[in-house]
């Protein structure tokens, strides 16, 4: 093991990480000078603090590309021979199709999130490029229509009301955001923010070769246009709930928008998107035991009658979280490849 993997795995977060962490997930590119009243340290504290916590792989702030640049995804269910599973796991989270990668216990050994460009890669991606991968038994695909829940939603629970409304106070909004950003100018401003969404703009506008106030137009109206989404994303471990799990619900279709409308208040859920497939409605949960699985189950049962959860999965280890490929202990390795957008792009050759 080298001297980085220890350091990745041996940092353990107190209370003052955590509270750095949840305001982050609130205001993820907010200035060092804003948030240190509210946390109740001073600014250059604050960004040794993040640096070790990011160092360590714990904690991360990604720019993706956002709902309107998004193009077609699909959940992607696979049972593989057990002595094939983890090398088909390396070996699909080199694409950059596959922007997450799950090992699972339960029905499949691996679930995958796949983004493509249009629905045509989408296709060309389940039918041409996963077939062809030793080892695997068998494939679902589930197509994602609409998105309740996001994982860029969910919050520790480490600030109090008032300092958590203090921290979106901090929320710089462009007032005008200008018209469309160059295509060049966003994608290249993608792919810098996708590796660090904390990336300053004085660093951005260095690194693209344009000056400093047209890079923070362009995230600003990127982000008022919904062409870019910056979250930040962290270990499970670290997390207070270490245990991922997924649930596969049947809803029926009038049900949906109110089902959905239900799981936006539970606090667990991650993720919760309908589909379509076998299951029409699939739910991504981290909780703090693994009894809560069951637990969460019941309580699912008990908050939407009518709803059947055809199936469940339990999380053995992540490969890769959006974009960011993770160690055996769940923390980001630094590796980064960028999520694909609606825009036209090279198409990739799998025969």
């Amino acid at each position: 093991m080298s001297h980085l993997d220890e350091s990745r795995q041996d940092y353990d977060l107190d209370e003052l990480d955590r509270r750095l962490i949840h305001a982050l997930q609130i205001n993820p590119r907010a200035r060092w000078a804003a948030l240190a009243p509210i946390i109740g340290v001073d600014a250059v504290t604050l960004a040794r603090r993040w640096e070790r916590i990011v160092e360590a792989g714990i904690a991360w702030v990604s720019g993706h590309p956002g709902p309107e640049l998004r193009g077609p995804s699909a959940i992607l269910e696979i049972e593989a021979h057990p002595a094939a599973t983890l090398g088909l796991a390396q070996e699909i989270s080199a694409d950059s199709e596959a922007f997450t990668v799950d090992l699972t216990a339960g029905g499949r050994e691996m679930l995958v999130l796949v983004a493509t460009s249009s629905m045509d890669a989408l296709t060309e991606y389940l039918m041409m490029r996963i077939p062809k991968l030793d080892g695997i038994r068998a494939t679902r695909a589930h197509l994602f229509t609409s998105p309740f829940v996001h994982g860029g939603q969910w919050r520790l629970r480490s600030l109090s009301a008032e300092e958590i409304a203090a921290v979106e106070r901090s929320i710089e909004v462009s007032r005008s955001p200008r018209g469309r950003v160059d295509s060049q100018l966003e994608d290249q401003l993608l792919r810098l923010l996708g590796a660090d969404g904390r990336a300053t703009v004085a660093y951005l506008a260095r690194t693209v070769g344009v000056g400093q106030r047209r890079v923070r137009d362009a995230v600003a109206a990127m982000t008022a246009q919904g062409r870019l989404d910056t979250r930040l994303d962290m270990a499970k471990a670290q997390s207070g709930r270490p245990v991922h799990a997924w649930y596969f619900l049947r809803v029926p279709a009038a049900l949906v928008q109110r089902v959905g409308s239900v799981l936006t208040r539970i606090s667990e859920i991650r993720l919760a998107v309908s589909t379509v497939g076998q299951y029409n409605l699939i739910l991504a949960v981290w909780l703090p035991t693994l009894a809560g699985v069951q637990r969460l189950e019941a309580v699912l049962e008990e908050k939407l009658p009518g709803v059947s959860i055809a199936d469940r999965c339990v999380v053995l280890r992540t490969v890769k979280k959006e974009g960011h490929r993770l160690n055996a202990h769940g923390h980001a390795t630094g590796e980064f490849s960028p999520l694909l957008t609606n825009m036209p792009q090279p198409s990739p050759s799998f025969e």
